[in-house]
């Protein structure tokens, strides 16, 4: 035993020994150098360039389009996707922008005119609004003293740019408009050969007297590109069961060229109504409510179902109707 533990120690002290192997990675060649040379943004008109030069550190402030609303500015993905085809929220009393981003057209652009100002320091977009960034705006800089009058010019410039050029994304790739599927505004009802429409609760269910022989039922439908009066298909469809729709049949709506003004799915909203159908009721009785589908299609999309399955229940208990 004592022959083996000899053998052992031995063993370890040559192995202690041996020469160790440089570390490859000690190489003081191999460290990142203390300066960076790459120019990352030398095309200052690309977007990304944009987001690092302007949204970033302008408009990505706490409180202001830092995901608190649109745009959003807190990532250069989701800057891009809540600027290009996406409709403005605040437009001005003309009502001129439909888009904050019009690829191609910067007197469609909302940013752009966001951007501006008059002689006086007054918005170009709306003089009873502000100029972005809000910061610099002459109400809380009057003496210009914010770091962006410096630079307006040069930036100002690579959006024009950038917008006028296709509104290309971080990766060069041109601008898409988005094709939404037509949108319900509102369902009213007449008595049919009357012209007061009739109560409904809330924003649910239309109120229709007993007796009521037939009803002039209109629908608001609004689309991105086409007119109303241009969407096809146009068909609609009734059931006193919501679940129960595929065993009744499309009837054809009626189209007209001149609408009919009245209240929407919000009240306050005066909307234009296209659509509209007269339905005879007379089998009905008291205490009878009705569903209603319409379908119609746009140039783009397959036919629209409104509401559908996944419609909240408050927007289809406005495509309904009970008898008192």
């Amino acid at each position: 035993m004592r022959f083996i533990g000899f053998y052992i120690f031995i063993f370890f002290i040559c192995v202690s020994c041996q020469k160790e192997t440089i570390n490859p990675y000690d190489n003081p060649d191999l460290l990142p150098p203390l300066e960076d040379t790459t120019t990352y943004f030398s095309d200052s008109t690309n977007f990304a360039a944009i987001y690092k030069n302007v949204f970033m550190p302008h408009c990505a402030n706490s409180g202001c389009h830092d995901g608190s609303f649109e745009p959003d500015f807190r990532t250069i993905e989701s800057s891009y996707n809540t600027l290009v085809y996406q409709p403005v929220i605040k437009n001005n009393p003309d009502g001129n922008y439909q888009f904050r981003v019009k690829a191609g057209n910067i007197d469609e652009s909302a940013l752009y005119a966001r951007l501006l100002s008059n002689s006086d320091g007054s918005a170009t977009f709306d003089p009873n609004s502000q100029v972005m960034p809000l910061t610099a705006d002459i109400v809380y800089d009057p003496n210009q003293e914010h770091i962006w009058h410096s630079e307006k010019e040069d930036h100002i410039s690579n959006i024009k740019t950038w917008i006028e050029e296709g509104a290309k994304d971080m990766f060069g790739n041109p601008a898409v408009q988005p094709n939404s599927k037509p949108e319900m505004q509102g369902v009213v009802a007449f008595i049919t050969g009357t012209s007061t429409a009739l109560p409904r609760i809330g924003r649910g269910t239309i109120q229709v007297p007993a007796g009521t022989q037939s009803l002039d039922i209109w629908f608001s439908v609004t689309d991105d590109n086409l007119f109303p009066y241009n969407l096809t298909y146009n068909k609609v469809k009734f059931s006193k069961n919501l679940f129960q729709f595929h065993i009744h049949e499309e009837i054809s709506l009626n189209v007209v060229n001149t609408p009919i003004l009245e209240a929407g799915y919000y009240a306050s909203n005066q909307v234009e109504y296209y659509h509209n159908i007269t339905h005879d009721i007379s089998d009905l009785v008291s205490g009878d409510e009705v569903f209603i589908k319409i379908y119609v299609k746009d140039d783009m999309n397959e036919i629209t179902e409104i509401p559908n399955n996944g419609s909240s229940y408050q927007y289809i208990k406005h495509f309904t109707f009970e008898i008192l």
